[in-house]
């Protein structure tokens, strides 16, 4: 699973980034600062079941912290767009296709209005152009590329669409729902601009994650203006602020629990204003926002789900005995033989079946799995 991390340049994407992930990146005020894509893990937040179970769990792949399970996910931070990519300015294509890596989209937009759409100091500057300019951006390059292609003999329209479309990850179901909904029989300049918006919309699920909220005037009145132009949610959010939490728990001086931290350490009086500061933001937005931005797009918008994998189910434990070890973020309709096949691709070869193990009962085969479902695997 992968989340890509969009947006123009210099509205803090890679503040964005580092603050899920606290990967080592180049962090400046000016434009262009990420040119290839940096990459790193992040991880949702789902209630562990250690409670529910009585037992206190010992993970493998991913850690709890106080009854959270942080599940980890590939975060990817795209290099700057600019309008007129999809025709090659700027890092052009380079940004596009890197985009289209990620299963779902994150785009950052600077709700304070104090950078323009060229990334450079502004006041007051409108973020929904921003917006309206990504998703041109996007639908104008899939366009283009749909408008190439040309249906072979015994070959449907959607199947010639899909080979041309074949590395944007767009499935061929997706692609089928499209046609058919908006009743197209042909390619042209038309068809294909309502097929991109309609697959973009479908196979690259998107959030806006409104950064700098707290130097926004007015903040509530810009979310509501983009609420009401634009079908996506808007997250307020401040990347330096959970940044700046980060660090500091790394580093030792306070425990950080979502929507609030403790200090550990004696800090001196600038430390103890930067996080008094930051104390005042998330209790006024119930977080940095950052967190939620990333758990909205994948249980909301992508409508994922995280599973438990054991080898026992009473003592739900893998056979070194560890409780509760793995957890894994799967897609909405994920079956048990799928889960068997990130375990290992020996046990999907011996795969024979899955139990419940809340209720001890055998799941069907084709059944989707539940969100916080705990399997034993048979093989």
């Amino acid at each position: 699973m992968k989340v890509g991390i969009i947006g123009r340049t210099n509205v803090g994407k890679s503040t964005f980034f580092k603050a899920l992930t606290l990967e080592n990146v180049a962090i400046e005020d000016r434009p262009f600062t990420t040119i290839g894509p940096n990459k790193g893990v992040g991880y949702i937040h789902i209630k562990c079941p250690e409670k529910e179970f009585g037992v206190k769990c010992q993970p493998h792949n991913a850690p709890c912290i106080n009854g959270a399970r942080l599940v980890p996910l590939e975060i990817i931070d795209v290099a700057g767009l600019i309008s007129g990519a999809s025709e090659g300015r700027g890092l052009g294509n380079k940004f596009l296709s890197d985009t289209m890596e990620a299963d779902g989209l994150i785009e950052v937009v600077d709700i304070s209005g104090k950078t323009n759409g060229e990334g450079a100091p502004a006041v007051e500057y409108d973020s929904g152009n921003d917006v309206q300019m990504v998703k041109n951006e996007l639908e104008l390059w899939i366009t283009s590329i749909i408008l190439r292609s040309r249906v072979r003999p015994r070959e449907g329209l959607a199947e010639a669409v899909y080979r041309n479309l074949s590395g944007l990850k767009i499935p061929l179901s997706i692609i089928k729902d499209g046609v058919k909904k908006l009743d197209i029989d042909s390619i042209e300049e038309r068809t294909a601009a309502s097929l991109s918006a309609y697959v973009l919309a479908e196979a690259k699920p998107m959030v806006v994650a409104c950064n700098k909220m707290d130097a926004a005037k007015d903040l509530n009145e810009k979310l509501e203006r983009l609420k009401k132009s634009y079908d996506y949610d808007f997250i307020p959010c401040s990347a330096a602020a959970e940044l700046t939490l980060k660090e500091a728990e790394k580093h030792g001086f306070i425990e950080y629990e979502l929507n609030d931290f403790k200090v550990l350490k004696e800090l001196d009086s600038a430390q103890i204003a930067a996080l008094d500061t930051i104390r005042t933001i998330i209790k006024r937005n119930d977080g940095t926002g950052v967190q939620t931005a990333l758990n909205k797009l994948l249980f909301e918008k992508m409508r994922c789900k995280v599973v438990f994998t054991v080898e026992d189910e009473k003592r739900l434990c893998d056979g070194r005995g560890r409780i509760l070890p793995d957890a894994y973020i799967v897609t909405e309709n994920t079956t048990p033989r799928d889960v068997a096949g990130l375990i290992h691709s020996d046990v999907a070869a011996n795969y024979k079946g899955a139990i419940d193990c809340r209720t001890s009962l055998k799941i069907k085969n084709d059944e989707p799995v539940k969100n916080g479902q705990i399997l034993k695997i048979l093989v």
